[in-house]
């Protein structure tokens, strides 16, 4: 049974995106449900290792949040890359060509504040209040990949994807209940709006998949664009 039959879903018929399982080891560097979610959608086998990155970059440093959240995407695949290839090395594995994917989200209120993972309740209530109620933000999505050409040479693709949330205004019981749930502690922004968050949110402008985490549209793209450079 192919991966698409179990889960239930559709895959695109393009041979060459088919053919990319047999010819790379593919790599998810994200322990994200959301992004393995609509990565399987593509129907391509993969492996998940988490990023060891610290995310630790300081912004005072970057001219722009998509800059920011361009080289933290980056640095995540490149530790992954880097750890693996060591891997193979030291072990002395004969592996298929590597293909990492790695991704990273903030959220930038209104007022340009990068609003990224909540530290407590009282913080993820103070964003929900002061930085996104009656408000548009804007959710950037970095996307970087390190894939070993045909000739093993390394080719590093990078782009951003940018939307637009507007939210409805909040009144204090509803962010109250909203925190209680606990789903804004692990998300960056302090909602996610594919859940509960949704019935907040008054409109957007963009790709909805970017707000979720994993611009699909952008990613598709990318391997698109490698294909007709004969990368694979």
């Amino acid at each position: 049974m192919s991966k698409a039959e179990a889960t239930g879903s559709l895959s695109l018929p393009l041979p060459w995106l088919s053919a990319l399982s047999s010819q790379y080891r593919i790599i998810l560097a994200s322990a994200s449900p959301r992004r393995k979610e609509l990565l399987d959608r593509l129907n391509i086998e993969y492996e998940v290792i988490p990023s060891g990155f610290a995310e630790d970059l300081d912004k005072s440093q970057f001219a722009s949040a998509k800059g920011y959240v361009l080289e933290t995407a980056c640095k995540k695949t490149e530790e992954v890359y880097n750890r693996i290839k060591r891997e193979m090395e030291t072990y002395q594995q004969q592996w298929r060509r590597l293909l990492v994917i790695g991704a990273d989200t903030i959220v930038v209120s209104s007022d340009g504040t990068i609003l990224e993972k909540p530290a407590s309740a009282d913080e993820a209530a103070a964003v929900l209040r002061e930085k996104l109620s009656g408000k548009t933000n804007t959710v950037h999505t970095g996307i970087c990949l390190f894939v070993d050409g045909a000739d093993d040479k390394l080719s590093i693709e990078k782009h951003v994807e940018s939307t637009k949330v507007t939210f409805h205004t909040l009144d204090d019981a509803l962010i109250d209940a909203y925190v209680a749930t606990g789903e804004p502690m692990d998300k960056a922004g302090s909602y996610a709006y594919q859940s509960l968050a949704g019935f907040f949110v008054k409109e957007i402008s963009g790709d909805y998949y970017n707000v979720v985490g994993f611009p699909c549209a952008l990613f598709y793209r990318i391997l698109s664009t490698l294909h007709k450079k004969d990368v694979f």
